[in-house]
């Protein structure tokens, strides 16, 4: 019994052993990628070792099987899951809420559309749905999220965990080209990760963030902020958890994709499309504006 005992242990620590070594490998290949693009070796390994960092395929394996489900769903329930816009948000408690927020900010908001051309209503209506206000920002570290899914290339690495065991040859082609574009994708968005927060003095390893990657009280991905993260109160960093960076950052955006208070309807919603690739998000967007204008028009600024 106790020579069993032995051996059984024995095998655990090779096959510990093992996955340590895979789990090594695979940072290294991520670790090596970004040094070959300009990071420096030493803020690398500064990063990774403080992050921690764990291979978890289920972080990939998520997204990918939800893609294999929309890619198998019938096409009645494709056009159900295209409602006109989510009631969540246009429901008495959450308009509530966002009127309050756009009265107490009212002053920054009024400044920032005085700046970019945004109203208020419309800055506060994707605060509301990205983060509750600011109150949801995601319960696991961006960083872990993005590397996870760069270093998750290959669908064999987690082909078990899709639940779809009867693929045919023609669904693995197009699985394992799903998989690689979004394995890059999340790589371009880590190195971006990695670049806004050495420029803007921030410990990448520190910041929360969506399934995605995404962070922030607006919700940005690392590519959209180095892009469109705006330093609203000018203290020389973007900050997109402090209001004044996030709230003017979320108005940069729109603008520069030709946002104007004056637009048409079907216009408007083209242009909060870019936000969110779903035309559920830009329509609720939108009905939450018209209604906190409503509000507004009623009981005041």
């Amino acid at each position: 019994m106790l020579r069993k005992l032995i051996v059984f242990l024995f095998l655990m620590m090779i096959s510990a052993a093992a996955v340590n070594a895979d789990e090594n490998n695979i940072w290294d290949n991520i670790k090596n990628r970004l040094v070959d693009d300009g990071f420096s070796r030493e803020y690398i390994d500064t990063v990774f070792s403080a992050a921690a960092v764990k291979y978890d395929s289920a972080i990939m394996s998520r997204k990918m099987r939800v893609l294999l489900e929309r890619k198998f769903e019938p096409p009645a329930k494709k056009v159900a899951r295209e409602k006109e816009f989510d009631n969540r948000y246009v429901g008495p408690v959450m308009l509530a809420g966002a009127y309050s927020y756009m009265r107490e900010h009212y002053g920054m908001l009024t400044n920032i559309d005085a700046k970019f051309g945004v109203s208020p209503s419309v800055v506060v209506a994707l605060l509301l749905v990205e983060t509750k206000l600011g109150y949801t920002l995601g319960h696991s570290p961006a960083f872990s999220n993005l590397a996870n899914m760069a270093a998750s290339n290959d669908p064999m690495q987690f082909l078990d965990e899709l639940g779809h065991s009867d693929l045919d040859s023609k669904d693995l082609v197009w699985l394992k080209k799903r998989t690689q574009k979004k394995a890059d994708w999340a790589y371009r968005e880590l190195a971006a990760f990695l670049k806004f927060s050495s420029e803007n003095s921030i410990n990448p390893a520190e910041i929360p963030g969506s399934p995605y990657g995404a962070f922030g009280i607006c919700q940005f991905m690392p590519t959209t902020a180095i892009s469109y993260g705006v330093d609203g109160n000018k203290d020389g960093r973007i900050d997109l958890f402090s209001e004044d960076d996030a709230l003017a950052s979320i108005a940069n955006f729109l603008k520069r994709h030709g946002w104007k208070n004056t637009l048409s309807k079907e216009k408007k919603l083209k242009v909060i499309y870019r936000y969110n690739h779903s035309m559920v998000y830009a329509r609720t967007i939108y009905e939450v504006a018209k209604q906190l204008d409503r509000i507004k028009s009623t009981f005041g600024p």
